[in-house]
């Protein structure tokens, strides 16, 4: 049985850098309540530990973006408080010390996937309305597009 993809369609954002920036900004685009999901393998002390202060258990199964090293990962709950701190600790530290693969979600339905996160376009579901992307994209300055996973062929 294959895997269900995590986002089947909706919205290409490329061009973010910025980590601050991104966390400042991310509660324009994502509904509340939310689960945020961290992959890495080089987090710095300081993010780590607020990963950890903030770790809840899993509520949906999301299979790693990186095979070798075994990353860690955390699963937290997106507040504005968590992310105003994300971000204060975002501007001490290059992007990988933050994450390598970013996930957001809720109710067992994926709302954000961003593999090489920072490299990488951040792809967003067709449920986040259009309204809410454009301004996390204008406060970010980035652009957005349409976007549909490939169709397996059978």
């Amino acid at each position: 049985m294959a895997n269900k993809p995590f986002l089947t369609s909706g919205w290409e954002v490329k061009g973010i850098r910025d980590a601050e920036k991104f966390f400042s900004t991310l509660l324009e685009a994502l509904p509340l309540p939310a689960h945020l999901c961290f992959e890495g393998s080089s987090f710095s002390s300081d993010v780590r530990k607020l990963l950890a202060t903030h770790a809840v258990e899993p509520t949906m199964q999301i299979r790693a973006g990186t095979i070798w090293p075994k990353p860690t990962v955390f699963h937290v709950i997106a507040t504005e408080q968590f992310l105003r701190e994300l971000a204060a600790l975002a501007t001490k530290h290059a992007n990988p010390e933050i994450c390598d693969h970013f996930y957001a979600y809720n109710d067992g339905h994926g709302l954000m996937h961003w593999h090489d996160a920072f490299d990488d376009p951040l792809l967003i579901d067709e449920s986040i309305a259009e309204a809410a992307l454009q301004r996390f994209c204008q406060k970010l300055g980035v652009q957005y597009l349409r976007w549909r996973a490939a169709q397996e062929s059978r």
